[in-house]
């Protein structure tokens, strides 16, 4: 991996991009760029080629990069683009900053924003794009505003109900890269909010794959169903592909127990949509993002 500062962002050239991803797979990208704010990123956008592909990423905690990795610059504003500002009844976010350090942030100031997200790891952007939620709350439910650039380098605000967000769907085009939000906030107590998150890590603990290489659900929940269950009444426990295997804790999560390759997990998400189908006549659609080249 080669480095190059300039006074501006930084950039690397031929990243492993398994070193990033919460699943510890995943080829190469040629470019991997931190931009250090807004006019930074645009001024990239503008003079990039257009041949050369732009993709945003954030913590990789819920995208599968393929085993050819990406042809063309990674973007990711997660090094310098995390500034949070408060005000009396809502608070501006950029999109590099981590949705969990937001959220201790307001607890620690008695603001209530989206506490009941906490644990969900990933960035502010990265979360606003998949309209991150669980049941009865979506990040969208407290969304005023969000910012951003397109790949042309052309700036755009959009109101919360000009998105049209769905359940973990942002309805965000792809060639936008989300630079920050305005989210609503309300005052509250302190240590209510901290019951409500040592309550959520408590229950985390007990139902999820804590500490295990995993990108999260791997199938969004079909209307009136539970993925994991579905995964589960299909016959799918223990079922497992070269390194990656489900959960024997939570079947909707798939994780790599040793020397994967997003190859593995490809063949494993299709063999458990087949089973699934089988079954039940259901088709269950991917929550994570898949993206990249086979190797």
């Amino acid at each position: 991996m080669v480095t190059q500062n300039t006074e501006h962002g930084e950039y690397y050239f031929d990243v492993p991009l398994l070193d990033f991803s919460s699943i510890k797979t995943g080829g190469v990208c040629d470019v991997l760029f931190y931009p250090k704010d807004e006019d930074d990123l645009i001024n990239f956008l503008c003079n990039n080629h257009p041949s050369k592909p732009v993709i945003c990423l954030g913590n990789m905690s819920n995208t599968l990069v393929l085993d050819g990795g990406i042809r063309g610059c990674v973007v990711n504003l997660s090094k310098f683009m995390t500034n949070i500002s408060f005000n009396k009844t809502y608070v501006n976010v950029q999109a590099g900053a981590s949705l969990n350090t937001f959220i201790i942030d307001c607890v620690s100031r008695n603001i209530s924003c989206c506490e009941k997200l906490y644990c969900i790891p990933g960035t502010i952007g990265g979360a606003l794009f998949m309209n991150a939620g669980i049941p009865g709350f979506e990040i969208s439910d407290v969304l005023i505003e969000i910012r951003g650039v397109d790949h042309h380098g052309k700036t755009y605000n959009f109101k919360r109900h000009e998105l049209n967000m769905e359940y973990r769907n942002g309805n965000i085009r792809k060639d936008f890269i989300i630079t920050s939000a305005t989210l609503k906030t309300t005052p509250s107590d302190k240590d209510k909010l901290e019951l409500i998150l040592n309550e959520i890590l408590e229950k985390r603990r007990r139902t999820q794959p804590i500490g295990c290489q995993t990108l999260g659900c791997t199938f969004k929940n079909p209307d009136g169903y539970k993925a994991w269950k579905l995964i589960m009444d299909a016959g799918c426990g223990g079922m497992s592909v070269g390194g990656a295997c489900i959960s024997d804790i939570h079947m909707n999560f798939f994780i790599n127990s040793g020397g994967a390759t997003s190859l593995d997990f490809i063949h494993l998400i299709k063999l458990v949509k087949d089973r699934v189908f089988q079954e039940t006549g259901i088709m269950l659609e991917e929550e994570i993002i898949i993206m990249g080249e086979e190797d």
